[in-house]
């Protein structure tokens, strides 16, 4: 199939991703969500796809050499090496924990900029992992005991039910509707694994 890689179906995949990912986990999900899981037939390899999503968010980031803010807006933020966050978006592993983790919160607001972009409440995402830890529910992995000081607090919230898949406001409730996996896992999850048990189940 022929596809071409835009800055709106990265921006749509990066805040599924939770806001922030390495070039190759956006990669990863504009494939599975854009094109069927198969590189597009126009680009030699996985390599070259790789590059162009890449360019691509380079391109409306700051802090890439030549950015043009006259040609392109500021849709994203480089905090390191290959990883991009959905510019505005702050990660709030150092805030003060959540008192309720219990409580409900409005997600899944549509807001319309250039793209419709999915809200996401940063306290529900925070009372999931108050509640849950940051060890990945599939597999285990604690990044603060594999990597030490840089992994520690790091992790995706998946959602169990997509965004994307419901449109209007919902009520989440972060303990039930919101798990703590890894980046490995949860790519495993977008490309096809129906839950967290059914993934469990399919670790070697």
């Amino acid at each position: 199939m022929r596809y071409i890689a835009n800055v709106d179906d990265i921006e749509t995949v990066l805040i599924e991703l939770g806001g922030q990912a390495r070039a190759i986990e956006i990669q990863n999900a504009v494939l599975q969500q854009f094109c069927g899981g198969r590189i597009p037939e126009q680009y030699q390899n996985e390599r070259s796809f790789r590059m162009t999503i890449q360019r691509i968010i380079e391109n409306y980031c700051p802090e890439a050499a030549g950015f043009d803010p006259s040609r392109y807006a500021a849709k994203f933020k480089r905090v390191d090496h290959g990883i991009y966050r959905v510019s505005g978006v702050d990660y709030p592993y150092g805030e003060d924990a959540v008192e309720a983790p219990a409580q409900t919160y409005i997600e899944g607001a549509l807001k319309q900029i250039k793209v419709n972009a999915y809200e996401r409440d940063r306290k529900a995402r925070q009372a999931c992992i108050d509640f849950h830890g940051t060890d990945c529910k599939v597999c285990g992995l604690d990044f603060g005991s594999r990597y030490g000081e840089i992994g520690t607090g790091f992790i995706h919230v998946h959602h169990v039910v997509p965004l994307a898949s419901i449109g209007d406001e919902y009520e989440v409730d972060p303990v039930k509707d919101l798990v703590p996996v890894c980046p490995n896992c949860h790519a495993m999850l977008h490309l096809g694994a129906s839950s967290v048990s059914d993934l469990k189940r399919r670790l070697r």
